[in-house]
């Protein structure tokens, strides 16, 4: 995709024959950003970024750049002057370039964990269904919500080696995710570097659930994890201190996790589940929430069916 930055911050799609004479797009998905002064900004696959001059020479070596959501970029000249392509463009620029490229990860991978987690899934245990096929499971999901979901997750989780996504899509699963969709306010969770939550966390936990500052404070005073508060009105609420590494006793993050009290009995008294379990649950449903989101960014997105 070749675009030009236009002198209003607006972005203009240049047809292919535009590229400036002695340069070629790569042949993976890129996108290319023609700017002011003769300079250019290219992205290629797994979102690598590069500024450099037109008329640069063959030693002068582009700069790795970084783009993120929603953060406006600063361009360094070797003049010491200062390009800035505000936050708008940006996301535009991400955006138009995972559109291009297949999502991260690898299907099998992903497909024969998720066969030791829902072993007797129709789409695993089926002889006409070769889960193998990407093209064939990815019509498997199409039929099944809680499919689709646990193998995005896995599949972006394993791309990034974050293996403790694994064990908490491990447990949404044990929990039965149709136990997350009966109320809308079933489960909450909440992450702060404090011991206690921010203060829209705060407000929403007394406000909605009943839950007070005094009661949270003492909570979080005990030198246990996890720590269960239960509310009448509101529900139980978890305390539960994360991140310990090597030497550092003390949590590096402090997670609280909601739930009302029909989601509670579910998974305490008919599914058996551990505290643990439960934080692993109600924090890996958040996690599959944030996949589809993920997914929708890539390429095929359109094609998707739920």
């Amino acid at each position: 995709m070749l675009l030009e930055l236009m002198s209003n911050g607006k972005l203009a799609t240049l047809p292919p024959e535009y590229v400036p004479e002695g340069m070629t797009l790569p042949d993976e998905p890129a996108v290319m950003v023609l700017l002011p002064h003769n300079k250019y900004l290219l992205g290629t696959d797994s979102n690598n970024w590069i500024y450099s001059d037109l008329n640069a020479n063959k030693d002068t070596r582009p700069q790795k750049v970084f783009l993120y959501d929603d953060t406006r970029l600063a361009l360094k000249n070797q003049d010491c002057s200062t390009m800035i392509i505000p936050a708008s463009v940006v996301n535009e620029l991400r955006k138009d370039l995972f559109m291009l490229c297949e999502p991260p990860g690898q299907h099998v991978a992903t497909v024969q964990l998720l066969k030791t987690f829902l072993k007797y899934h129709p789409a695993f245990v089926s002889e006409e269904i070769d889960y193998l096929d990407e093209k064939v499971f990815a019509s498997e999901m199409g039929k099944d919500p809680r499919l689709y979901k646990a193998y995005w997750t896995l599949r972006f989780a394993l791309s990034r080696s974050e293996l403790e996504e694994v064990t908490r899509i491990k447990a949404w699963l044990r929990a039965d995710p149709e136990n997350f969709e009966k109320s809308e306010h079933s489960a909450k969770i909440y992450f702060s570097l404090m011991e206690l939550p921010d203060q829209d966390a705060m407000r929403e936990l007394e406000e909605n659930y009943s839950f007070t500052k005094m009661e949270l404070q003492k909570v979080a005073a005990q030198n246990i994890s996890p720590v269960v508060l239960y509310n009448p009105q509101g529900g139980w609420l978890i305390h539960g201190r994360f991140g310990r590494m090597g030497n550092i006793s003390e949590a590096i993050f402090f997670v609280w996790v909601y739930l009302n009290h029909e989601l509670w009995n579910v998974l305490k008294e008919v599914r058996k589940m551990t505290i643990n379990e439960i934080i692993n649950a109600v924090w890996g449903y958040y996690d599959t929430l944030d996949a589809v989101k993920e997914r929708a960014k890539y390429k095929g997105a359109d094609e998707l069916t739920l």
